[in-house]
């Protein structure tokens, strides 16, 4: 029964600033009923309770002190994003007498209600899913197992776990998950998955994951601490553990703290408002890449003044498009040209008797070129290109010192 477990929603005051920037599954979180929950851990009192911030849940309870349920069938253009995304991936939308509708669920308990949630399962055990950002409150001891989304190729700010062992060696990498107390496995620099017993390992230390930027705009959630005999909580960074033993928690001031782990009352954590994620590709010199792809560079044939275009083309879009080169130059500010091409009565150099209309574009073009394309220099240095593709046709884009030309053509959307 859910009051027997002390099972229900909360509120905590600390937790419901900016989320809007950690909608992303930053942790698992596994309970023994057979609950899953995607979030993080906002606070834990040893021995008494586990608070989590979810963004998304799979939740089991006993349908013993069940006292309400109420089914409303919303229509989906009045859904939020992820319930309709959900509903349409997983095809739960039904037909109403005005377009689509999904069923949801609010559950009325003895001791607390669940709002507009999906039933899975129905009978002695209710399952249902939760999309709704909320908070969920657990006994000591129902958490079994915890684990984290390997870290993207692409993201550059973050922090790493470093491993130290009772015999002195070190792995670094992201632990990527835990059985509290039992086991952990970590994603090595190397990309192996190692596990070992919490007793065969003396410290866990955490530090930046870059170089390039300073610490505090790495980390996704700061830490919140309680010692015992303070009136006020701890925040900053826990860059220490000493497994039983102590911890070291880092301020943005530049001071740190040691602290026995018997004078903590509570630990959680609380999104960091200076967290800044930088995503980026790893670039080989001269490496262009046309919407994730290496780029094709084709040759234009020189008619007189113009440029002629060939049959070859780099790649084909359609009206409406956005496309996104990416580059590493030697130069940062080296010129990155975008021309329609129009069509012209040339003649050809392999038919020099018969003059026929040919795409084309001119030097003069390329010099006034004053296409509608944004700019940007990447964190890792690399240049980024975005343009749409408004008009049926060809384009040219011309990187200055690369041989040849990246030409798209642009059909109608299908």
């Amino acid at each position: 029964m859910i009051a027997k477990k002390f099972f229900y929603l909360c509120s905590i005051i600390f937790c419901a600033c900016n989320m809007n920037i950690y909608s992303q599954n930053i942790e698992q979180i596994y309970i023994k009923d057979g609950s899953v929950l995607e979030g993080y851990i906002a606070e834990q009192i040893p021995g008494k309770s586990i608070i989590v911030q979810s963004e998304k849940a799979t939740i089991v309870v006993s349908s013993d002190s069940l006292q309400n349920r109420l089914t409303e069938r919303i229509p989906v253009e009045s859904l939020t994003d992820k319930w309709r995304i959900w509903a349409e991936q997983n095809g739960k939308l039904i037909d109403g007498v005005g377009g689509k509708l999904l069923e949801l669920t609010t559950l009325e308990f003895e001791n607390t209600t669940f709002k507009r949630v999906f039933l899975l399962e129905k009978g002695s055990l209710i399952k249902f899913l939760d999309l709704d950002s909320n908070i969920y409150t657990f006994v000591w001891g129902d958490m079994y197992r915890t684990v984290k989304s390997k870290r993207p190729d692409n993201l550059f700010s973050d922090v790493k776990e470093i491993l130290v062992f009772n015999d002195g060696t070190r792995i670094v990498g992201q632990i990527i998950e835990q059985f509290p107390g039992k086991d952990l496995k970590i994603l090595t620099d190397k990309g192996e998955i190692l596990s070992f017993k919490f007793n065969q390992i003396k410290q866990i230390k955490t530090e930046k994951l870059s170089g390039k930027w300073d610490l505090w705009s790495q980390i996704k959630l700061l830490d919140r601490i309680q010692v015992k005999g303070e009136h006020t909580f701890l925040e900053g960074f826990i860059s220490s553990r000493t497994l039983s033993k102590e911890l070291v928690i880092e301020f943005e001031n530049g001071d740190k703290r040691r602290i026995p782990l018997n004078l903590i009352v509570s630990y959680g954590k609380i999104p960091n408002k200076k967290y800044v994620p930088v995503y980026d590709k790893v670039l080989k010199k001269g490496d262009v890449l046309l919407n994730g792809k290496p780029a094709c560079f084709v040759q234009l044939k020189s008619v007189g003044n113009y440029l002629a275009l060939t049959s070859v083309v780099s790649a084909q879009a359609a009206v409406g498009d956005t496309l996104c080169v990416e580059m590493n130059l030697d130069k940062t500010d080296i010129p990155v040209m975008l021309v329609k091409a129009h069509v012209e009565d040339v003649l050809l150099p392999y038919d020099k008797k018969r003059k026929i209309l040919w795409p084309v574009i001119t030097y003069q073009d390329l010099l006034q070129s004053h296409a509608d394309i944004s700019r940007e220099v990447t964190p890792l240095g690399n240049v980024k290109v975005v343009f749409v593709v408004s008009e049926l046709g060809d384009y040219v884009l011309y990187i200055q010192g690369k041989e040849g030309y990246i030409v798209i053509n642009v059909t109608e959307k299908q």
